[in-house]
């Protein structure tokens, strides 16, 4: 079970910039005395920060930038990153438990075994993000570029994809119960389709078994 931290001196690295740097500050005095008190980081720039293993519950985060900003094993859980930048952003092992990201630019950012149960990643940018591993069960993809997402060996039940393009790499993925309506694209199997993971499939049959399921046009190169 992690151990999540609340304060100042559990900071890795501090963002660049000054403003950033005040909100957090400010936020760490306040859950001296309120232990629900949440990170108000909108519109700010945390780039140069490493927050790995901070407990940020209910961060609000939208539209703030954090290219290549560390929060490995962090806790973000509930948190609003929605129309964030977080291009080569760092979310390895962290939990985004149903976190809001919609209209995120999340290229070549790193989510490997992350628990993303229910996050929101409508109309975001995922393109080269490395989704392997991931607990992503009732996440929502609604036209959500995944060109070239490793989605590798994640967990995508009950997920929703579709509108825009399919990701490249889905070995080993779970897939029971998705929704795929407008899914198009390439993508490499196989994939396991029941809820044991006791039966994959690959080639024709998971073409075939997208399409069954609302797909647009979903080919299997592997």
């Amino acid at each position: 079970m992690n151990s999540y931290q609340r304060t100042a001196a559990d900071v890795a690295r501090w963002p660049d910039d000054p403003a950033a740097r005040e909100a957090l500050e400010e936020w760490f005095a306040a859950v001296r005395s309120d232990s629900t008190a949440c990170l108000s980081g909108d519109f700010l720039d945390f780039r140069g920060a490493d927050l790995s293993r901070l407990d940020l519950t209910g961060a609000y985060l939208a539209s703030s930038r954090l290219v290549g900003v560390r929060f490995e094993d962090a806790n973000l859980g509930d948190a609003n990153l929605d129309n964030s930048e977080l291009r080569g952003a760092d979310f390895s092992f962290a939990d985004l438990a149903k976190a809001e990201m919609v209209g995120c630019s999340a290229e070549n950012a790193r989510f490997r075994s992350a628990r993303l149960l229910s996050v929101q990643f409508d109309e975001a940018v995922l393109a080269g993000a490395d989704l392997s591993h991931a607990i992503l069960n009732s996440a929502t993809f609604y036209k959500t570029d995944l060109r070239d997402a490793n989605l590798e060996h994640a967990s995508l039940r009950w997920c929703t994809l579709g509108g825009r393009t399919m990701p490249a790499v889905l070995t080993g993925a779970r897939m029971v119960g998705g929704q795929f309506e407008g899914a198009k694209g390439a993508v490499v199997g196989p994939v396991f389709v029941d809820e044991g993971a006791a039966r994959s499939l690959a080639g024709a049959e998971l073409e075939a078994w997208f399409a069954e399921h609302g797909a647009e046009s979903v080919q299997v190169v592997g």
